[in-house]
């Protein structure tokens, strides 16, 4: 059972599947005053930026993706990084729920990413259990976003105000409905799977505690805002920790690194990553007066971070990750 685990059972656990729905403790915080959401919200910004400058790591520390391909790894976020910010100069409120609704899927399917890595550290497995996990876990994931949007009215997003596309009431009733039965059918597939042996459990319980995690978060929380914070919390801590086993693989397999060598490149990054952060907190801040759309524009960064994870962790698009990560 441990050679199926990335590293091993604790840090696994510890990193990438337990955050996700011990963060549910925090879920009474939605009958909070608005200051303790916004206190929560800002814990997960200050966490973002750490995941996120974790993901610049990964593309620039040393020249691998850009010697790769250049066009999708570089070349790209000039161009996302100039859409954002013409677009949020051109329709502010367009540009935003572009940014939330693309995270909160990329926030979603990270899970079923980590899935596939424990799925490639097993070995090839039957294409009937991915086709089933693939299509019903992408579904369990999705299904939940769209019905709770079915709520009326605006919702606020750090400083700015949107507003929910109206999904009829038997809409989303359907869906409901149809979402009870995905999950019925998806656990009596894990079940028979199991009795058969073929279960390969990490994955099951990466993508388990995705599905019941954020379908509770998406049909019990009202405030928006926190549960925007809820689910960037876990996703963050998930990112930081496949990350640093990323890095530690790639030093040890394919750059020799010396400890030193090490311990100066994670100096070099956590330097860099509180600065990005503080950036962030001040920009923020500097809009809650303002509401400069070219602000706004600069989270085209995030956006570029969303597309390169398209990519990052696939085999055929990072040629060292097998050995990095001991797959």
């Amino acid at each position: 059972m441990e050679k199926l685990w990335l590293r091993s059972a604790g840090f696994d656990l510890s990193w990438l599947i337990v955050p996700i729905t011990a963060v549910l403790f925090l879920l009474p915080l939605d009958r909070a005053p608005q200051a303790v959401i916004a206190g929560v919200a800002l814990g997960s910004l200050l966490l973002s930026g750490v995941h996120i400058g974790t993901n610049w790591t990964l593309l620039f520390r040393d020249g691998t993706f850009w010697r790769h391909d250049r066009m999708r790894y570089v070349h790209m976020g000039w161009l996302i990084l100039i859409a954002s910010a013409l677009l949020s100069a051109w329709n502010l409120s367009l540009f935003m729920s572009v940014y939330v609704y693309w995270g909160l899927w990329h926030f979603a399917r990270q899970h079923w990413g980590i899935a596939m890595l424990y799925k490639a550290k097993a070995g090839k497995g039957s294409k009937t259990d991915y086709q089933g996990d693939k299509v019903l876990v992408h579904l369990l994931l999705f299904l939940p976003l769209l019905i709770q949007f079915a709520r009326p009215g605006e919702f606020g997003f750090y400083t700015i105000i949107l507003y929910r596309f109206q999904l009829p009431d038997q809409a989303a009733f359907l869906l409901t409905v149809l979402y009870g039965i995905l999950l019925v059918f998806w656990l009596l597939f894990a079940g028979w799977r199991w009795l058969q042996g073929t279960l390969n459990l990490p994955a099951f319980w990466t993508m388990l505690s995705a599905v019941a995690a954020f379908g509770v978060i998406y049909f019990t929380a009202n405030s928006f805002l926190l549960m925007y914070a809820l689910i960037s919390i876990p996703h963050s801590l998930q990112y930081i920790g496949l990350a640093l086993h990323y890095h530690d693989g790639k030093n040890k397999r394919i750059k020799k690194w010396a400890g030193a060598k090490g311990r100066r490149f994670f100096a070099k990054y956590w330097a860099f990553t509180i600065l990005y952060t503080l950036i962030a907190v001040v920009l923020v801040k500097f809009n809650e007066a303002y509401h400069s759309p070219w602000v706004y524009g600069l989270l085209g960064l995030t956006i570029f971070h969303f597309w390169v994870e398209l990519f990052s962790w696939r085999p055929k698009h990072n040629p060292e990750l097998r050995d990095s990560l001991g797959l």
